[in-house]
């Protein structure tokens, strides 16, 4: 695989985890009101003050190479503080980040050194994109709810989009042109599928795959992410080595 090829499906991954993851005899209820249920979401996406999101996402490419990576995530909203893993496999490592009091640590694998910098209020607004998964999700399925299924299946309400829509094929396109530049990317067969609690309308898992090409090899992606411990996160705390590093 090309060095400049790995970057691109790599930051892929990224995007998708930073800033965006059946059971037998569920059935569709024509009776379910989808817009207001995708609505209820995003009130209640708004109101999360803490949460902790794993995701996972891999890319397969058509000569049996692939790319994978888990981001595992906290982050408390205000004020803002956060903790993001990101585990990128063995050619690439571990990266730690801290995010608190204005302040950035990031170490690699080992943790061995830390680097600190501050870090601008813009900034820290883009990382609170991490809890709008819910708001960008509605933006681009309010206009098409008709290609949109709700099914209930016990506490849960399963959403999920027609296979292959033009609509999501788009968006997905939209938001990996500033990635790729000049690379083509026409990604199809694009799926979503996500869980809502039904009592509190909070998102509790997302699913995302794809199909596209990238210099000129075919590649598969997917990403799933769940969220957890939904405002019950009480405090990220920085560990002593990197509060004391001086780079």
């Amino acid at each position: 695989m090309k060095k400049s090829l790995k970057k691109i499906l790599f930051t892929v991954l990224t995007v998708f985890a930073v800033f965006f993851v059946v059971a037998c005899g569920n059935k569709e209820d024509s009776k379910l009101n989808k817009e207001e249920i995708l609505q209820k979401n995003v009130e209640a996406t708004n109101n999360i003050k803490s949460v902790n999101k794993l995701v996972t996402a891999k890319i397969e490419l058509k000569s049996g190479e692939s790319v994978e990576y888990m981001a595992d995530i906290s982050l408390i909203k205000d004020p803002f503080a956060t903790k993001i893993v990101m585990d990128a496999g063995p050619e690439n490592g571990e990266l730690t980040t801290f995010i608190k009091d204005g302040m950035m640590y990031v170490t690699g694998t080992g943790g061995n050194t830390w680097e600190q910098q501050a870090i601008p209020e813009e900034t820290i607004e883009e990382y609170k994109n991490i809890l709008n998964d819910s708001i960008e999700i509605y933006e681009v399925l309010k206009d098409n709810l008709d290609k949109v299924s709700i099914k209930e299946d016990g506490g849960n309400y399963i959403v999920s989009v027609s296979k292959n829509s033009d609509f999501l094929n788009e968006y997905i396109k939209n938001q990996m042109s500033d990635i790729v530049g000049g690379e083509d990317f026409e990604p199809n067969n694009s799926t979503l599928e996500y869980i809502i609690d039904k009592e509190t309308y909070f998102l509790k898992s997302l699913l995302i795959t794809f199909i596209a090409e990238v210099q000129g090899q075919k590649i598969k992606a997917k990403t799933e992410t769940t969220f957890s411990n939904i405002n019950n996160v009480e405090e990220i705390i920085i560990p002593e080595e990197a509060l004391n590093s001086n780079n």
